[in-house]
């Protein structure tokens, strides 16, 4: 009895297996037809999708940065009025200036004009009666950048603190809408406008020297002003544009 048992139950396990290689194998295939239904025909036709032309990895821009020093010590100048340090400009702890940034954009989401958020290549481009290609979404990436800072206020001189003044590393996000060429079809394009936050590092921030504060009295027997110079951390806040 038990030899007539132990031979269908191991025909009844490969069944099972062969079963279960069967659907696994039809999971699959379905799912690589879905991938590839999302592609898009990239005819650029209305109301059809086309194949995204992917801008997110890695690019560049050009921009302007607000940054603020997170300690708020740095003095542009600084004099000792009636035996006490009075600083005169301390406008150095907040700038504004030109910026060239990197960044590596991770991936790329598309943004429909509905309000649903989409996988790359869900958009589709439609031509009017006029001949205007309609977009219906705009992408959005998203990754970490840096930047270094030339320029800041009256310290952007060679002279006096060199052509680049700070670095900073932070996160980015990007806007990009899709372009088409007359046929409808999409083109290669890596144009956006680029919002970014990080942590700024100045190498040559200016403050008090050691045994000078301010609205306090000067060390003893000193009657001008000393400076130094250290590395000051803040944050810079970032709009760029790639082209």
């Amino acid at each position: 009895m038990l030899g007539h048992f132990f031979p269908l139950r191991k025909a009844a396990r490969k069944c099972r297996v062969r079963q279960f290689a069967v659907g696994f194998a039809a999971v699959v295939l379905c799912v690589q037809a879905a991938a590839a239904a999302d592609k898009g025909t990239g005819t650029g036709t209305s109301a059809t999708p086309y194949d995204s032309v992917s801008w997110a990895g890695l690019n560049w821009g050009l921009g302007i940065a607000a940054d603020f020093d997170l300690h708020g010590t740095q003095v542009a100048n600084a004099s000792i009025v009636n035996g006490i340090v009075r600083v005169n400009d301390s406008s150095s702890n907040v700038g504004i200036s030109f910026v060239l940034e990197a960044h590596y954009f991770l991936r790329d989401y598309t943004f429909d004009f509905g309000g649903s958020m989409k996988g790359p290549g869900g958009c589709s481009a439609a031509t009017t009666q006029t001949g205007f290609i309609n977009v219906n979404c705009t992408e959005i990436a998203h990754g970490p950048f840096i930047a270094i800072e030339v320029g800041d206020g009256s310290t952007s001189t060679p002279a006096a603190a060199g052509p680049i003044t700070a670095y900073a590393l932070g996160w980015m996000v990007g806007l990009h809408h899709p372009k088409f060429d007359a046929s409808g079809k999409p083109v290669a394009d890596n144009t956006s406008w680029n919002l970014g936050i990080g942590l700024r590092v100045n190498p040559k921030g200016q403050v008090l020297g050691d045994g000078f504060a301010a609205n306090a009295a000067p060390p003893n027997g000193e009657t001008v002003i000393r400076y130094k110079t250290e590395p000051q951390a803040g944050v810079m806040l970032l709009s760029s544009f790639s082209f």
